[in-house]
């Protein structure tokens, strides 16, 4: 039988917390908590500098200008309604099949017209009312008219799948956008996503592609409601998550301007973006920004520029479903309940997409300096940690995290020198986040429902926003 291993990045901040039977999680969280307060006395690294414009250099607002957004972080609190135990993607991960290889579809996808009410449908019954839907940005969504992509679309073979489960329709429009723009990416690549929140499988996916390729991903998720959701630029190795509940009505009317531009190409590039963005001083949830910053799968910026054709739709596979082994299999082993069989499908999965992983990048990463073996690894690895207990003093503890500065990755491993937000120690920071009761799939009250229709190709991902937070 396959083991799960553990990433070895996470450190304890309670060196028994993994022996902890249930009924003494709180008290471990109560435990983490207060060795979180001893680590606050080392301050921890920034992210990384602003860029400008201008020949790469600093950006002249520097970091201090970026404005951290009041309020709870609701990218964080939806990275725990998917990935805890009994969470969204817990019924799809328990689907998963590693004897289902990776179909790479390379036809045009095929939108459909959507209304107010399919958007509706999608949010009252989130398997069999057409899921998640996105397409293109525009001023109001879905306005009069509007084409998207939504998730259960069963009457559409032109779609990507593996390991039982389809390709989030966000990197369905990100493929398209390649085929469309004679195989690469555009300056920009923005798509809009009614209904729900982005999934942290897609935001990671974001950051990897991105970074090396030095394109620029915008996302615009709760895209039919102006003051809720989130603008998410990723430029580079930039990310810049700005919440519409912290925003006004003019920042955020001047944040669609952006957008739009952006699609039209009306930008020469990324950093151009991040110099708009950063000009408005709107609010920057720094909880998030840190939480997909500190990923440790992030390869060097700029080290595969010339990426394009079919070269970058494999990389783009690889990347999307090593990152969705990782988030949703982790859903499945921080339940300590679930059986072995399910726990060894998550396993055999996430060997395979690793070895899907280097064998996209390695051909085209022959002269830079990094493990690919490592990068891989941490590709399929959750952003927090899988081991119940361990998880469990994280999330009980209802607080955004920042990384405390650990020594840094050299480039003969992983990443650059610099980025030391890799292996450290998650701080809490004071918080009034309010607490929410676990999402468990005997709840009746729950989203979660096993009524989802099969499908000859692959069956259909699983809602993503259960609490709609």
């Amino acid at each position: 039988m396959a083991v799960v291993t553990r990433s070895r990045r996470w450190q304890r901040a309670a060196a028994a917390a993994d022996e902890l039977p249930p009924s003494d999680i709180r008290a471990a969280a109560a435990a983490a908590g207060a060795a979180a307060a001893v680590q606050e006395q080392t301050p921890p690294p920034p992210p990384p500098p602003l860029l400008s414009a201008a020949a790469g250099a600093p950006h002249p607002l520097g970091r201090s200008a970026l404005r951290a957004a009041k309020g709870p972080s609701y990218v964080v609190q939806h990275y725990h309604s998917t990935g805890c135990a009994g969470g969204a993607f817990s019924w799809r991960a328990a689907t998963l099949d590693p004897q289902k290889p990776l179909f790479m579809c390379l036809e045009a996808r095929e939108y459909r017209e959507t209304t107010q009410e399919d958007i509706a449908r999608s949010k009252e019954d989130k398997h069999r009312g057409g899921g998640p839907r996105v397409g293109p940005f525009q001023e109001t969504i879905p306005g009069r008219s509007w084409q998207a992509l939504p998730k259960y679309d069963f009457t559409s073979r032109a779609r990507s799948c593996a390991f039982n489960e389809r390709m989030h329709v966000e990197w369905e429009n990100h493929a398209d956008h390649i085929l469309k723009n004679g195989g690469e990416l555009p300056t920009a690549s923005v798509v809009a996503k009614a209904g729900f929140r982005s999934c942290a499988p897609c935001c990671r996916d974001m950051l990897a592609i991105a970074r090396p390729t030095g394109k620029t991903f915008i996302m615009v998720d709760l895209a039919d409601d102006d003051a809720r959701g989130t603008f998410h630029f990723v430029a580079g190795g930039q990310y810049l998550p700005v919440p519409k509940e912290a925003c006004d009505a003019d920042e955020v009317a001047a944040l669609k301007k952006i957008v739009s531009k952006a699609q039209d190409n009306g930008y020469e590039s990324g950093a151009a973006i991040v110099d708009e963005v950063c000009a408005l001083g709107v609010p920057i949830d720094m909880a998030a920004r840190s939480l997909y910053l500190g990923d440790a799968a992030l390869l060097p910026e700029g080290c595969a520029e010339r990426l394009k054709g079919n070269d970058l739709l494999e990389v783009l596979h690889a990347e999307h479903f090593a990152r969705l082994t990782a988030e949703y299999g982790a859903s499945i082993l921080r339940d300590a309940a679930r059986p072995a069989g399910v726990r060894e499908a998550v396993a055999r999965c996430r060997e395979r997409a690793k070895a899907m992983l280097i064998a996209a990048w390695a051909p085209h990463l022959a002269g830079v300096k990094a493990d690919l073996q490592s990068y891989a690894d941490a590709a399929v690895s959750p952003l927090l940690p899988e081991d119940p207990a361990e998880y469990e003093c994280f999330r009980r503890s209802l607080r955004p995290f920042r990384v405390v500065a650990t020594p840094a990755l050299t480039a003969e491993r992983l990443q650059a020198i610099g980025e030391r937000t890799t292996g450290g120690k998650l701080a809490a920071l004071p918080s009034k986040w309010k607490k929410r009761p676990p999402v468990r799939e005997d709840d009746s009250t729950s989203t979660i429902t096993t009524a989802v229709p099969d499908d000859a190709a692959s069956r259909w991902s699983d809602s993503e926003d259960p609490t709609d937070v």
